[in-house]
């Protein structure tokens, strides 16, 4: 059995395209997934910037090329219902639409397969992955996704043991590692983007529009900005109360909804809505005769409100996209964490291999580092009694650095290693024990 994850992120969709190649109904995907031939086990991750499918087959190949077909006709009839391919369009010209279509999901698609789909789960669950690096909310994300494939019937022992590594290796991390220290969610991320375009949230009005777990992480984050007064609406009016209270704020039924956009500085949605919730015309009616700017975030996928909105004068919109130059920033400052997580992710790949194939690859890999990382302290002892005078902060610069250029060396060599004991080919494993060991065990 061997693992495939194909994957459309943040990291090259924008928000558009992530909304078109979402599932509406997960449960329903995850069982029409595993009922392809091809397919044995599934498990799908959809958050709001990314939709990630890990599947178990016996023959990748096939499986990977029915999991596209599937993505591809599941997310052109989602277009066609919401009427993205215009009604009544001549053939030639739909097959044109389609195609243009198809092309533009097909150049945003990701795909791994064996280690490398393995390495990138341990990732993820770490917050490599993330839009905002170390962020927590990830790992809880990924057990609900594999709580939600074992209700479905997707997930098999092969899978189970994958995720259930990769759950681990997600807590470790964290605890042995800064990586989360301080670190910011994509609410908090919103928070800091409305604080950039304000200049201050002093004395702000803010509405948030949603009081589930997004809705929670801004309004926690809007706790130390000294704003004005805080209003929360949701669906559930008990559950927007209770966010209200926590925070001093204010809570209203989902029907009042227009006449605090009229007294608000920034709106903040992040509703699980399926559907738009703040159209044009009621933004439109609430803004009438308005003199001060209106800010919207919209951190929901899909989107709450209205792309047109963004036109209306005095109204400044933005999505997910807009928080790019905030998850750089938190990228840069989680550098030398990130590593230290890298180098963990490493250890424990090598035995979650060993775990599934029965193949241990552990010594081997941890012997290339070894080797690799005693010539980079000889190596870097050499440079630093050349640059005598050099100060502490430089000192670790260069350390930070040559530990990177080790780790980005070597990584790739380890995971050709492990994919050699997936796939059961012992003459690779015999010349890299030869190479690194010195004393092969598989003998012909």
């Amino acid at each position: 059995m061997h693992t495939i994850n194909i994957r459309v992120t943040h990291k090259k969709a924008d928000i558009q395209t992530l909304e078109a190649i979402s599932f509406p109904d997960v449960k329903k995907t995850l069982i029409e997934i595993c009922n392809l031939p091809s397919v044995k086990e599934c498990v799908i991750i959809q958050t709001c910037n990314r939709v990630e499918i890990f599947a178990a087959a016996e023959d990748i190949d096939l499986a990977y090329h029915d999991i596209i077909d599937y993505l591809m006709e599941s997310t052109m009839a989602k277009m066609r219902k919401v009427r993205r391919v215009p009604p009544g369009m001549a053939p030639e010209m739909l097959m044109e639409h389609v195609i243009s279509k198809a092309k533009g999901l097909h150049d945003v698609i990701e795909s791994e397969f064996h280690t490398n789909a393995l390495h990138h789960l341990l990732r993820l669950t770490s917050g490599l992955e993330s839009m905002i690096v170390g962020e927590d909310q990830v790992l809880g994300q990924v057990r609900d996704s594999y709580h939600l494939a074992a209700s479905a019937d997707t997930l098999g022992p092969f899978l189970k043991n994958i995720f259930t590594k990769a759950l681990h290796v997600g807590q470790r991390t964290r605890a042995e590692t800064s990586i989360n220290e301080g670190a910011v969610s994509i609410g908090s991320a919103a928070v800091e983007l409305a604080e950039s375009i304000f200049g201050t949230l002093k004395g702000k009005t803010v509405m948030l529009i949603g009081a589930g777990e997004m809705g929670s992480l801004v309004a926690k984050a809007l706790r130390d900005h000294e704003i004005k007064e805080l209003i929360v609406a949701n669906r559930t009016y008990s559950r927007g109360l209770k966010i209200a209270k926590s925070l001093n704020g204010k809570a209203i039924k989902f029907d009042a909804v227009e006449d605090w956009i009229k007294k608000s500085d920034l709106v903040i949605t992040a509703t699980g809505a399926p559907h738009i919730i703040l159209p044009t015309e009621k933004i439109k009616n609430a803004i009438k005769g308005r003199k001060r700017n209106l800010v919207i975030i919209d951190v929901a996928t899909p989107r709450d409100v209205d792309e047109t909105a963004g036109n209306l004068p005095r109204v400044k919109l933005y999505n997910i996209d807009g928080l790019g130059e905030i998850a750089e920033k938190n990228k840069r400052l989680r550098e030398m964490e990130a590593i230290k997580a890298e180098a963990i992710i490493e250890e424990e790949i090598s035995l979650l291999v060993n775990q599934i194939y029965h193949i241990d690859v552990a010594d081997i890999v941890k012997t290339l580092f070894n080797n690799a990382e005693r010539v980079r302290k000889k190596e870097l002892g050499k440079a630093l009694k050349m640059l005598n005078g050099i100060n502490g902060k430089e000192k670790q610069v260069l350390d930070d650095l040559t530990r990177v250029i080790i780790t980005r060396t070597v990584s790739p060599i380890a995971n050709e290693i492990r994919k050699a004991a997936e796939i059961g080919d012992k003459d690779t494993i015999d010349a890299a024990e030869r190479l690194f060991i010195k004393e092969p065990r598989h003998k012909k």
